[in-house]
């Protein structure tokens, strides 16, 4: 039984100093440490009030009162609340960044300052997404722990109070419907095997791990749709579009139409006799095997050096996914509603406007050009 102190030292040079009771429990066999306290009195009741939890039996801690027996709880669920890809990141980020700063500390016992200590550490060696993703861990644990652990009140919620570090804004480069015409129109392009792909990701906007997904019937003929329903990653897992608004039929105008036609009657072709072919993914690589986003990124950066080295004028290299940032801003600078555009791309039109549509230069001047003509017009 005592009263511990524990000092810290800011990074002015200020001192802050924190005391807490630290009870052994006999029937577990671990230390029970009570709430960092300001001052050593309140310390010193809460040695009393463990003392008297630990007497009665009511303070045998179990397991899952821990943080670390908490997040592996979570972590063995997590498989069932997210998708497969988020489930890999958050359990890589949860062992490479948090589990030794917090596994031994009782989930109730972690206080607000801690937590920002953590993420003002982190961000002085970490990019704000880094830190952004490490939180949202955080903020999942916290809340397992309270439902349906109930490891936790909720009121004890460390997490409450605890912001976002502020992600700058990044610029993307987009191509212009006439860079977009140039690449598709381009000899060399139309002769690669990804041609198809291309097509798809510039003229409809879509996210890479989709045109990557496609099945063999995906593709409806009678009214020139196809459907949007799954996803594969890097690692070649299939699983279910990013959200419910990400499950959508997608109108194929006529040439867009034939270029898919065409790529699909091969592909069935030569699965009814090519042993590689035996499988339901509608593109495939040169050797008939499922595309994944990585392969399908580096081809489209061959793709684009190829394009780039013959001609005069060459296009801004940007990765597949601006493929995507393209198709709306070129639409919604054409006035495309954000509503049609988002259904389109299966986004909300929240996400599309905070996210997709880059508005260009041309468009803000024109904007001002249009309205000072109003003010003045009666000059």
């Amino acid at each position: 039984m005592s009263i511990q102190k524990r000092v810290r030292t800011k990074k002015d040079g200020s001192k802050t100093v924190r005391y807490y009771a630290n009870v052994w429990n006999p029937t577990t066999n671990k230390a029970v440490v009570g709430k960092m306290r300001a001052k050593r009195k309140e310390a010193v009741l809460d040695e009393s009030q463990l003392l008297k939890e630990i007497a009665s039996g009511s303070r045998n801690i179990t397991d899952h009162k821990t943080f670390g027996r908490c997040a592996d709880l979570w972590l063995k669920s997590a498989p069932n609340m997210y998708r497969r890809s988020t489930c890999k990141t958050y359990t890589d980020f949860y062992h490479r960044y948090i589990e030794n700063v917090f596994q031994a500390s009782q989930i109730d016992h972690i206080e607000p300052m801690k937590i920002q200590e953590f993420v003002n550490t982190m961000s002085e060696k970490y990019s704000p997404e880094t830190v952004n993703k490490c939180i949202n861990i955080l903020s999942d644990i916290f809340q397992f722990a309270i439902q349906p652990l109930k490891a936790l009140a909720a009121a004890d919620n460390p997490m409450i109070g605890i912001k976002r570090l502020k992600v700058p804004y990044k610029k993307k480069v987009t191509w212009t419907d006439e860079q977009v015409a140039a690449f598709l129109n381009s000899p060399v392009i139309k002769t690669n095997h990804y041609y198809p792909m291309f097509c798809v990701s510039l003229i409809l906007g879509m996210r890479p791990g989709e045109v990557c997904g496609f099945c063999d019937d995906d593709l409806i003929e009678q009214n020139h749709v196809i459907m949007v329903h799954r996803t594969i990653d890097k690692e070649g897992n299939v699983d279910d579009t990013k959200n419910t608004n990400s499950i959508r039929a997608l109108y194929l105008p006529g040439v867009l139409y034939d270029i898919v036609r065409q790529k699909q009657a091969v592909k069935l072709q030569l699965k009814s006799y090519h042993p590689d072919y035996q499988h339901d993914f509608l593109f495939t690589t040169v050797k008939g095997r499922p595309v994944n986003p990585d392969r399908y990124s580096m081809q489209f950066r061959k793709a684009l050096k190829e394009y780039n080295d013959q001609e005069a004028e060459p296009l801004p290299r940007i990765p597949l996914y601006n493929c995507r940032h393209s198709f709306a801003t070129n639409n919604y600078e054409r006035g495309e509603s954000d509503k049609v555009l988002s259904d389109i791309m299966g986004n909300s039109p929240k996400t599309f406007l905070q996210t997709y549509a880059h508005i260009r230069r041309r468009q803000s001047d024109k904007a001002v050009s249009d309205y000072e003509k109003k003010i003045f017009q009666k000059l």
